[in-house]
């Protein structure tokens, strides 16, 4: 249904990835992981027909329709600024993904009116009427309403502004305009961020029983482990893609480390047959000298001499065959892997136990919806909880309230990268928040996966998970002793979740966390629990 032939990739002039091909139809189920910055959302949207490759080609199967749904909402600062506008209305929005029955719609309804005002529109109105009829316009508003029941969303207002959505009802907005148009394919870029655990399961069960193919970029582990069975990586080191059959996250975790552990084997097993044949190509050479040597001082007769040249010419036969090994696409390189990125949170000497964070009566509401009603709670020093609930119950609102209570004690990484994208550099970026000489930061941006090609990039040219690390990278280096995460795990590729798990484990400060990622929250370990509901917070 949607064939990619050689297809490559390039940003400012770097190559992404080359010899990307792919077949993906009816039932398929295919995950792209790889690190962030690799050409994951790249190749996304050249299969979705939004940008041109490099080189190779994209097929569409006749009459095919293709879905495509980004990770958010378009960011008017940011790279990709086309598409539907972010300021507008929920209504305007989804009847967008209607596509050209929607304009029709609209010329009808104006038409409509023109007409009963007395206007000589009957000739162009015949026109439209018969569009609007070979486009099925009279199943538009039923099928708008069956989707968005499905999807949980027919309770959100048509005249609410997308900005006043949460962020899983956006995610599920965005769904919903991709299936308004009934595609054959659906590529999906980070489907359950901001999405609730019972949100990113629905999802799950749904797509299983789509009849269409699924290419999809995630690193929700859970969520690839319950769909996909196979898994292509980029991996932001070879050009080309590496195939992973046979399963989900957890088959390509180990798969991957098995082809590790062969690649390093073999690599080890070459450097020692490298130093051998070398040991033996000198041992050959001064076997030779030894030979003229002794010519030259006119102890040695002919046969020793005829030695001597045959020894010599030995040694220089393996020494090119050696050459030509080591130059031979077949020789293995030395396995090479991204440098790791490295956290270290601040940690809190204070004594645990402390009143850090302390709020009364919080109430909030928007219009009719009330999110916090007359909320009393304590936040001691050394907790930590973590907060679950719907999309929508007001966790984002109850994280905002915290923060302004706890005032200069805190450092939050938000949920989404709304504002943060500027002309600023990564370097002034980081340096505005964390006062630091150009040496250290240069140091402590090395840490997190920053190296000087990057130092000097804009943030708004930076990908989603690029922003984030950046983000913990200031947050790390803050002197705030309450961590306060907001979805910590969105847009983070699997090498930064398993190093942002690992400090958070060893951090000995107050931490608040948002997450519906079930491996993250095992992970790094709670010691309370906030549910959000009904205006209510509910735990220990």
């Amino acid at each position: 249904m949607l064939k990619a032939s050689s297809l490559s990739c390039a940003h400012d002039g770097d190559l992404l990835f080359a010899g990307f091909d792919l077949v993906l139809g009816d039932g398929d189920r295919i995950a792209v992981v790889g690190p962030n910055g690799a050409g994951k959302t790249t190749l996304l949207r050249v299969l979705a027909g939004e940008l041109a490759p490099t080189g190779g080609a994209v097929v569409a199967g006749p009459g095919t329709r293709v879905g495509y749904v980004p990770q958010q909402m378009p960011d008017p600062d940011g790279p990709n600024p086309d598409g539907p506008n972010p300021d507008g209305t929920v209504g305007s929005f989804l009847t967008g993904g209607l596509g050209e029955l929607a304009g029709v719609t609209a010329r009808l309804r104006e038409l409509e009116s023109r007409l009963a005002a007395g206007d000589d529109v009957l000739d162009e109105f015949g026109l439209v009427q018969e569009r609007w009829t070979a486009l099925e316009g009279w199943q538009a508003e039923s099928r708008l309403l069956e989707i968005r029941q499905r999807l949980d969303i027919a309770g959100v207002p048509d005249d609410l502004a997308l900005s006043a959505v949460s962020g899983g009802e956006q995610a599920r907005l965005l769904l919903a305009r991709a299936l308004l148009d009934a595609p054959d394919v659906l590529l999906l870029d980070e489907p359950t961020n901001h999405l609730d655990a019972e949100g990113a399961a629905w999802l799950g069960e749904w797509l299983a029983g789509f009849p269409g193919g699924v290419l999809v970029v995630s690193h929700d582990r859970a969520f690839l482990d319950a769909l996909v069975s196979r898994v292509i990586e980029l991996d932001g080191i070879h050009d080309e893609p590496q195939d992973f059959p046979g399963g989900g996250y957890t088959a390509y975790r180990a798969e991957k480390q098995r082809r590790w552990e062969r690649l390093l084997l073999d690599f080890e097993a070459q450097e020692k047959d490298r130093r051998r044949w070398e040991a033996d190509i000198e041992r050959t050479k001064q076997q030779s000298l030894s030979v003229e040597l002794a010519t030259g001082l006119g102890v040695a007769g002919p046969h020793l001499r005829r030695v001597a040249r045959l020894v010599a010419r030995k040694a220089k036969v393996r020494e090119r065959r050696l050459r030509r090994q080591m130059e031979s696409v077949r020789w293995i390189a030395q396995p090479r892997t991204r440098p790791p990125l490295t956290l270290a949170f601040p940690g809190d000497e204070e004594e645990s136990g402390e009143v850090v964070v302390k709020v009364r009566g919080l109430s909030v509401a928007y219009g009719d919806r009330v999110l916090l009603d007359d909320v009393d709670l304590d936040v001691r020093r050394g907790d930590r909880i973590l907060i679950t609930g719907r999309n929508g119950a007001g966790k984002t609102t109850l994280l905002r309230a915290l923060t302004r209570a706890a005032g200069d004690e805190v450092a939050v990484l938000p949920q989404t990268s709304d504002g943060l994208r500027s002309d600023a550099t990564v370097m002034e970026f980081f340096r505005q928040r964390v006062p630091v000489y150009v040496d250290d930061a240069e140091r402590l941006l090395a840490g997190h996966q920053f190296g000087p090609d990057q130092w000097a990039a804009r943030t708004r040219s930076l990908s989603a998970g690029e922003l984030r690390r950046l983000v913990l990278a200031v947050l790390v280096n803050a002197p705030a002793r309450v961590l306060v995460l907001d979805e910590p795990t969105n847009f983070l590729d699997f090498d930064a979740l398993d190093v942002v798990e690992e400090a958070l484990r060893r951090y000995r400060g107050t931490l608040l966390t948002v997450t519906h990622d079930r491996y993250f929250a095992e992970a790094v370990g709670h010691d309370r629990r906030w549910h959000v509901a009904a205006g209510a917070v509910i735990g220990s």
